[in-house]
């Protein structure tokens, strides 16, 4: 329940060393750096670092060749040894060669695919044994090659005697027949006619086809084959390249990407004409052992101030325990703290754990959002630790109320059901309300103290004079309620009550007297008063909405009541049945309402009396994107 203590660093040195004094210095030391030429003083001629495009570029190239040689890649941490320049070189050296081969491939496939569809009709001739060219220069007669269903054949073999056309069958399988037909040339047009109506599917083969068909088969088989040798023995290459170039441009690609980090943080950073850097920024107190030694041996001059020594506002690091720790996201929904001000998050833990098992109150359904958790957990979600939390506060207020899965009969609770005990869960919702208001005020004042800021301690709705004005208020309640008889006497209560509303009416005349401000800010005496209507009226909804513990809790059986009704109205394994689905729609939806509630009473009952949640989160130089 802490937030880290900062201190401001600004650093100076040689802009050669610059990348370096990053890479090996900074990055991984916690540094958070600021805008430095917001921060320096007016009037230094400093100016921003170019941001270099190319990289990026580079990045890209080295994945693209990780892809291409099937290297995985696995991020890892380096030290900044090789400069941008002989990196970019060795990459475009790898990737010409590597290109190149890959060119060459694609090349001999792209052939070896136009060889293969070439040859696909030459196949169906392979069994004539003519030279295709003297086939080409026939001069009175002409030669048509293609295929036609076998339906078709036949019903042309029926007519041929009536056709000036010969036929040469060449190959026949069940639905296609492959065939030459020899047609005199004047008549070429006509019988090519009644070849079409008889869908026949023509064939051209390409003047550049010359030879016996097996011999040209031959011919293009051997060359095919030559092709895929070839390419057999690139992509040996390939591998061989792959094992002597491949780990060194997996160095080469994260030595891009820590440039690429270099790039983007220096846009934080400035540098004169004289060839100096400037660097500010916020650091964990605790880092800055580590860090110093190294500066000094690089020759970086520092400067260390704290936080109230310079305008840049310091962000905020939590400080808390791994069971703590989830509940930081339930904060930060809100805000970031203040870097003056309190972490809420232990608090936060403990109330929401209190008072989601107090309405949620059942050791079965408690099990279940547990595991639920659990599995998150594994898999690494940020909601799992509090869904898991959120169960065992179910359990534990499970076996209190004697709650599992909805049924009141399995167990004994230690205090009678919340449907049998309503006027107690009501009283105790409301003073557990009026308790935590109490702490959150107490909170505010510690805020107070902490800042320095007298008037929110001692003046402050939330202050010293709303903490007792509504202390007083409670105990004359409390004691009519309950023993007919005030605790405190009349005339001490109405002076308490009289003094604090008018020390938090003139708050701010009486800040301003302390403060000797003389521009004090004018506030008219009816808005003032409208101030302190608010005030009760804020105080008194605050402490009512606390109810809703005591109303969910009692909903719960409710529910479940109801989800047993309608399983008794069935038998057998439809009641089963009715009972696990009515269970699984209490966990789903009062489930869901429950945390919404708890998240509506931490930020709007408790968190507006105490937390501003105005911080900057701590972001250091490593985890910037």
């Amino acid at each position: 329940m802490a937030i880290e203590r900062m201190k401001f660093l600004s650093m100076t040195g040689d802009e050669r060393n610059l990348d370096f004094v990053i890479a090996n210095n900074l990055i991984g030391s916690g540094f958070q750096p600021e805008n430095a030429l917001k921060v320096l003083e007016k009037g230094w001629k400093v100016t921003y670092f170019p941001y270099d495009s190319t990289i990026k570029e580079y990045i890209k190239k080295a994945q693209n060749l990780l892809n291409k040689m099937e290297i995985p890649y696995v991020k890892k941490q380096v030290e900044l040894k090789e400069n941008l320049n002989e990196l970019k070189e060795k990459i475009d050296n790898v990737e010409q060669e590597i290109n190149s081969i890959y060119s060459e491939i694609e090349e001999n496939e792209n052939q070896i695919r136009k060889l293969e569809d070439s040859i696909v009709p030459i196949k169906h001739l392979k069994n004539i044994s003519i030279d295709l060219e003297k086939l080409y220069d026939l001069k009175y007669m002409k030669f048509r090659f293609g295929k036609m269903s076998l339906e078709n054949f036949e019903q042309l073999n029926n007519e041929l005697s009536d056709i000036e056309a010969i036929t040469l069958e060449l190959e026949k399988t069940d639905q296609e027949v492959w065939l030459i037909y020899f047609t005199p040339e004047k008549l070429s047009e006509k019988i090519d006619s009644y070849f079409k109506v008889m869908k026949f599917e023509r064939i051209w083969l390409p003047k550049e086809i010359t030879g016996k068909p097996s011999d040209v088969l031959k011919q293009v088989e051997n060359y095919i084959s030559d092709t895929k040798n070839k390419n057999a023995n690139l992509k040996a290459k390939l591998s061989e390249k792959r094992e002597m170039n491949g780990r060194e441009i997996l160095d080469d690609l994260s030595q891009l990407e820590l440039l690429e980090k270099i790039n983007k943080v220096k846009k934080y950073m400035a540098h004169d004409n004289k060839g100096s850097f400037y660097i500010v920024g916020w650091i964990p107190k605790d880092n800055l052992e580590t860090l110093i030694p190294k500066l000094k041996r690089d020759n970086v001059e520092y400067v260390i101030k704290n936080h109230d020594e310079v305008i840049s506002t310091p962000p905020t690091k939590l400080k808390n325990g791994k069971l703590i720790k989830p509940f930081e996201s339930i904060v930060k929904m809100y805000g970031t703290p203040n870097y003056t001000e309190m972490d809420p998050t232990l608090f936060v833990a403990i109330t929401a754990f209190f008072m989601f098992g107090f309405m949620f109150g059942d050791v079965g359904q408690g099990l279940v959002i547990g595991i639920i958790g659990a599995i998150l957990m594994k898999r690494k979600s940020s909601l799992g630790p509090v869904l898991l939390a959120g169960g065992i506060s179910a359990i534990i207020f499970g076996f209190i109320y004697g709650s599992v899965f909805g049924n009141e009969n399995i167990i004994k609770g230690i205090v009678p059901s919340p449907m049998d005990n309503i006027t107690n869960m009501l009283v105790m919702g409301i003073a557990s309300g009026a308790i935590l208001i109490i702490i959150a005020m107490i909170f505010n004042i510690k805020n107070g103290i902490k800042n320095k800021d007298v008037g929110k301690v001692l003046f402050d709705k939330n202050g010293l004079a709303g903490l007792v004005f509504y202390i007083v208020i409670l105990a004359l309640i409390v004691g009519l309620l309950m023993n007919g008889k005030m605790y405190l006497s009349l005339t001490l209560s109405v002076i308490l009550i009289v003094v604090t509303l008018l020390l938090i009416l003139f708050k701010d005349n009486i800040k301003s007297l302390l403060n000797k401000n003389k521009n004090k800010q004018k506030v008219s005496i009816i808005e003032k008063i409208f101030e302190i209507i608010e005030m009760l009226i804020s105080m008194a909804s605050n402490t009512i909405s606390f109810v809703r513990l005591a109303a969910f809790a009692i909903n719960h059986v409710g529910l479940c009541m109801a989800v047993y009704i309608l399983a008794n109205m069935f038998s057998g394994a439809g009641s089963l049945v009715v009972t696990i689905i009515g269970n699984i729609i209490v966990i789903a939806l009062e489930g869901l309402i429950v945390a919404i509630q708890v998240l509506r009473l931490e930020y709007y009952e408790l968190f507006s009396r105490f937390y501003t949640g105005d911080g900057k989160e701590y972001v250091p130089i490593e985890e910037q994107k």
